[in-house]
């Protein structure tokens, strides 16, 4: 049975705990003989703990978590958003997390590992070993979620009796270290044991060495680089080794993650998707839609017929496309901004000179990009459900001198006067002329359903979702959680981090053959960037680390990537996003784009203490032992 049937059982009331009654057996129809004493009362125990696994999908709200009311509303309220990734009006970055603190699930995980071993007479030996590693795979996937969040927390593996005495249930904070090994340790255990293959939507020992892979990189350039975050010497967590680790421990931990890596890439059961080719745009647009894709570990599943309050459905294609053209319902609430697009092989927007480049069409600027580009955004003149986008901010009468002469976008810069640049809402046309495109950027009207970055978002969105049924909750595309082009980028910065220069770059053309890009494998470039992030980095690294942003890109890692190099509060300083608006200019018949500020230049700003969540204040007023407090600016 598969896992979301699986899930439809435990949310009709087979199954439910008490994060009071922690030493109790579980409640419901359902006892732990039922549960653990066969093999399909045990998936069924896993369902919701698969549902309750910190995956950032498309239901994720960056600030309040992962199983919130308005679901529909998360594209609002993405970790891209928060980020940078997407631009919108409602999100910016978020310095404090929202207080996840999964031990009621991390005690569900305890349960089975201590209840398991009184039924293993029930089993087969491969077939207890199997999921035995598979509850290892879920406790370590909560430990994951929340060391990256908080570093050292509690380790606990033993079920806490609610009613001992305090000193027993006040368990301190663990040093991040150990979680971090703690994981490893279960992560091995998993491997070690899991199956090889599972049913579309629960994991194997593929997806746990992925996991391996993914925590272990995180691990590693932690541990490397946290000590540049020049913390006070004040700070308590810091000097007991609650937030941050000795950077002697890098290179244990990216050996374990290039080992995870190898782990997969050596079964040969993973291979980069390359079924659309040789149109290159359209097989990474569609590497995201194809459940059968053989560069999937991993995948969370969906399903538009399950019960509404089960979040197994999601809403991704009427919030990312535009209303009514491409969507029933709502319409696009985030978009691209230029600031991604120039990390891609990109179109020149100036000449030599520095004046716009003049376009015969406005979809002519899709010449020239590279083909993962075109299949993670929609430009002007591409289609979706049968209609075409059409991209333009306004029209300049007369457009004579340079792209500087614009000032991004300044309303004060003489050549943006009323007199000169026109703006305009739906359907206004100017001596006959179209003003605006259909899909935006309208004048009046706000950042949802109207185009505010020059692109739409492709990855994900599923073409062959009429229009009529582009709805809210209708959409039920997986999520990807593991990829084999995310384990070649994590091994390639392993490599490099390790001094294996050359192993590195392999994995790195490999990424970009697939993409389409016009250089596949990097030139050697020892330029000392020091300055920019303070602490040594030359430009492989950094050419490393962007093309894990561009193949990345929408997939939400960038939060996470930024603060495991221990560089968000340097990128994300006072950074005020671009944008690529689009303008016909009147008196040449021709069409050009100018790079200009976000609409609402509101500034994107990290503090450092972003690089760890503070442990939540109400766990502290029930546990002082959870002291002492992570550094605050």
């Amino acid at each position: 049975m598969k896992i979301k049937h699986l899930l439809l059982i435990v949310f009709l009331g087979v199954l439910t705990f008490s994060c009071q009654d922690l030493n109790l057996q579980p409640k419901g129809f359902l006892g732990e003989n039922e549960l653990f004493g066969n093999e399909h009362g045990v998936k069924v125990y896993f369902a919701k703990l698969y549902d309750c696994l910190p995956i950032e999908d498309f239901n994720y709200y960056a600030t309040n978590g992962y199983r919130v009311g308005n679901y529909w509303q998360a594209q609002k309220m993405s970790q891209g958003c928060m980020s940078g990734e997407f631009v919108n009006d409602l999100i910016r970055v978020d310095n404090d997390g929202f207080d996840y603190w999964p031990y009621e699930q991390i005690r569900e995980v305890n349960t089975f590992i201590l209840g398991f071993p009184n039924y293993r007479d029930n089993f087969t030996e491969n077939v207890y070993n199997a999921l035995m590693g598979e509850a290892h795979f879920l406790r370590a996937f909560f430990y994951f979620g929340l060391v990256k969040r908080y570093g050292g927390i509690p380790i606990i593996t033993e079920l806490q009796d609610p009613t001992g005495e305090p000193e027993v249930l006040m368990v301190p904070r663990n040093k991040e270290y150990e979680v971090w090994k703690f994981v490893y340790e279960d992560l091995k255990f998993a491997m070690d044991n899991m199956v090889e293959t599972s049913d579309f939507g629960r994991a194997n020992k593929y997806a746990a060495a992925a996991l391996m892979s993914r925590a272990m990189l995180y691990a590693a350039t932690n541990a490397k680089y946290s000590q540049y975050l020049g913390y006070a010497a004040t700070e308590e967590a810091v000097q007991q080794g609650l937030a941050g680790m000795p950077q002697s421990y890098a290179n244990e931990f990216f050996q374990y993650s290039y080992d995870a890596g190898k782990f997969i890439e050596n079964s040969g059961n993973y291979a980069l998707y390359t079924t659309n080719y040789p149109d290159k745009a359209l097989n990474f647009a569609n590497l995201f839609l194809n459940r059968d894709s053989k560069e999937n570990i991993f995948c969370k599943d969906y399903n538009r017929n399950s019960p509404s309050d089960t979040r197994l459905r999601h809403s991704y294609d009427a919030t990312m496309s535009p209303y009514p053209d491409m969507s029933a319902q709502y319409g696009a609430q985030a978009y691209a901004p230029l600031d991604v697009m120039l990390m891609y092989d990109f179109p020149d927007l100036t000449d030599a000179a520095g004046k716009p480049v003049r376009f015969d069409n406005r979809s002519d600027i899709r010449n020239g990009m590279e083909p993962r580009l075109r299949g993670s955004m929609y430009f002007d003149g591409d289609q979706l459900r049968g209609a075409t986008f059409s991209i333009q901010r306004g029209i300049y009468l007369t457009f004579p001198g340079l792209a500087s002469d614009a000032q991004r976008g300044n309303g004060d810069a003489p050549i943006n006067s009323p007199n000169n640049r026109i703006f305009g809402d739906r359907d206004l046309v100017y001596q006959g002329i179209l003003i605006t495109g259909n899909h935006g950027m309208f004048e009046s009207q706000g950042y949802e359903n109207n185009c505010v970055s020059g692109a739409f978002v492709r990855k994900y969105i599923n073409p062959e979702m009429p229009t009529y049924d582009t709805q809210l909750y209708y959409s039920a595309q997986p999520w990807i959680v593991f990829r084999l082009g995310e384990i070649y980028l994590n091994m390639a910065e392993a490599c490099y981090e390790m001094g294996r220069k050359e192993e590195a770059f392999d994995y790195i053309e490999k990424i970009r053959d697939r993409a389409g890009a016009k250089v596949t494998r990097p030139a050697d470039d020892p330029t000392d960037l020091s300055s920019k992030y303070g602490y040594p980095i030359d430009g492989n690294l950094q050419f490393i680390r962007d093309e894990r942003y561009r193949e990345l890109w929408g997939e939400n890692h960038r939060w996470w990537d930024l603060r495991r190099w221990c560089v968000v509060d340097r990128v994300l300083d006072n950074y005020i996003l671009s944008v690529l608006m689009c303008y016909y200019v009147f008196d040449e018949g021709k069409y050009i784009y100018l790079n200009e500020s976000e609409k609402l230049n509101r500034p994107y700003t990290a503090l450092k203490s972003a690089h760890y969540e503070p442990i939540p204040q109400a766990q502290i007023d029930r546990n002082n032992n959870l002291r002492p407090q992570n550094p605050v600016p």
